[in-house]
């Protein structure tokens, strides 16, 4: 057998790898929709928890989309635990607190629970927490106004944890390289996000977003907290999720309304994207071995794809026509669900540049030390 024919038939064998896990993705989202047909009428008291450190750029505007709710204010509290910041986020959570009684604030000194930092720091606030429903924002995020009546219905009896979207702001930058990063951003958002709610419909749920995030406090407990999880500095919604869905008997919900998506920041750079990326990557470290081959088998594909063309220009083209037909039917499905359906007009070129990105950026969180918010992995 020639080069080529070894080639081609091991990048056959990974594009039939990348077809079957694409179409589990969208038979997951359909079944995502049938089995979450039920919802709950019940108003459960919430506490809302977002853990800040060094934020008094973003908390006001966090805060100030939480007091917004269109939830009772006497069914939900929020808690923002300080982590250690040195500058005016104490500050500005103290002059919410005199306007609104249902905010309390608490102060991180020091880690002492041998947890990572933000672990720690949300470890506390749940110390704190007065109701079973524990709701996870981060301090960049803005929740839409139905956000918490849209977590109270997905709660039924049996439901242990709740994960929604968590989309990028959009922004509209001068420059041209702005606009397109801001787009490639969003972009993949929405791949995450329909990989993860498609794991709920198929009863392997993987990924979350901290801004997006909401689970009994009961749950918390029976899993011994962030106790599984310590070893890393990220993971305190994707890790801990995965723990429910593998040691508890809770149902997972993923919440699909494009209205309760939870806007976050996007990164201020590209060194900023690459340093959160790697973070967020170094996480899949921990990652179940079968995650890790699925996740394995679709980067392969895609640098290999990369690679052929050039030295086998015409399999690398039509492996990537090909591959662009499956991203397109799976992205259609996806901003059907979520929103964001301009960016289908795009889907080529910020394909293109997913690949790229994948191919050099991604590996980079699975190799070397992640340092965040004083935490190292």
């Amino acid at each position: 057998m020639n080069v080529e024919f070894c080639f081609t038939l091991l990048l056959g064998l990974l594009f039939l790898s990348y077809c079957t896990l694409n179409s589990f993705i969208i038979f997951g989202l359909k079944k995502l929709l049938r089995l979450q047909q039920n919802t709950s009428a019940e108003k459960p008291n919430i506490s809302v928890i977002v853990a800040a450190r060094n934020e008094e750029a973003n908390i006001g505007r966090c805060l100030q989309s939480l007091v917004r709710q269109n939830y009772p204010p006497h069914l939900f509290e929020i808690i923002v635990a300080d982590d250690r910041s040195t500058d005016g986020t104490a500050a500005i959570v103290k002059n919410y607190q005199r306007r609104y009684p249902n905010i309390t604030l608490v102060t991180i000194g020091e880690i002492a629970s041998g947890l990572p930092p933000k672990k720690n720091a949300l470890n506390e606030a749940i110390k704190k927490s007065r109701f079973d429903i524990l709701a996870f924002t981060d301090a960049d995020c803005a929740p839409p106004d139905i956000w918490l009546t849209s977590i109270a219905r997905e709660f039924l009896p049996d439901v242990g944890a709740v994960a929604g979207y968590c989309p990028l702001e959009q922004q509209f930058p001068e420059t041209l390289f702005g606009r397109w990063f801001n787009l490639f951003l969003r972009y993949l958002e929405i791949k995450k996000t329909a990989g993860a709610a498609a794991g709920v419909g198929l009863g392997h749920a993987y990924l979350a977003s901290g801004g997006n995030f909401a689970y009994r406090k009961a749950v918390f407990h029976e899993v011994n907290g962030f106790e599984k999880i310590k070893h890393s500095v990220s993971g305190d919604d994707d890790l801990f999720l995965q723990v429910v869905q593998r040691d508890t008997r809770w149902k997972i919900r993923y919440m699909t309304s494009r209205e309760c998506g939870v806007e976050t920041v996007p990164p201020r750079s590209l060194g900023h994207f690459i340093k959160q990326k790697r973070r967020h990557i170094s996480a899949a470290r921990h990652y179940t071995l079968r995650m890790k081959i699925e996740f394995g088998l679709i980067h392969s594909f895609n640098a290999l794809a990369v690679l052929s063309l050039v030295f086998f220009p015409w399999i690398g083209l039509i492996s990537l026509a090909a591959k662009f037909i499956i991203d397109t039917l799976v992205f259609h499905r996806a901003t059907s669900l979520f929103g964001d359906a301009g960016l289908r007009r795009s889907v080529v070129p910020l394909e293109i540049a997913s690949v790229i990105y994948n191919s050099l950026i991604g590996p980079l969180g699975l190799v070397g030390t992640v340092n965040w918010k004083g935490g190292k992995t």
